[in-house]
């Protein structure tokens, strides 16, 4: 069994390296009745998203963050007078 820290960080970082082992573990992975069983099937069925997530620099990060912002700003107000304030807010919250 490997330890987790440093292993599982040379394990993600050759992976995301070579699209074709990732693609080619996660085909070939077989059920051993474990949780990593339920993630193994998630990626299978998402095969063609993680393979282009494992090949690109981009993140959805930002966008993520704007989304936070937005959600707390609704549960810190109790309602506005009209969407357009609300609007307003959130171009104010993100410029």
């Amino acid at each position: 069994m490997l330890t987790p820290p440093i292993s599982h960080s040379i394990i993600r970082k050759s992976l995301i390296l070579d699209p074709e082992r990732l693609s080619n573990l996660i085909k070939t992975y077989r059920s051993c009745g474990e949780p990593m069983d339920i993630a193994i099937a998630t990626l299978r069925k998402n095969l063609r998203g993680v393979l282009n997530a494992s090949q690109t620099k981009l993140s959805n990060g930002p966008l993520e963050g704007i989304n936070h912002k937005i959600k707390a700003l609704k549960c810190s107000c109790y309602g506005f007078a009209n969407q357009e304030r609300m609007f307003e807010r959130i171009y104010q919250l993100i410029a």
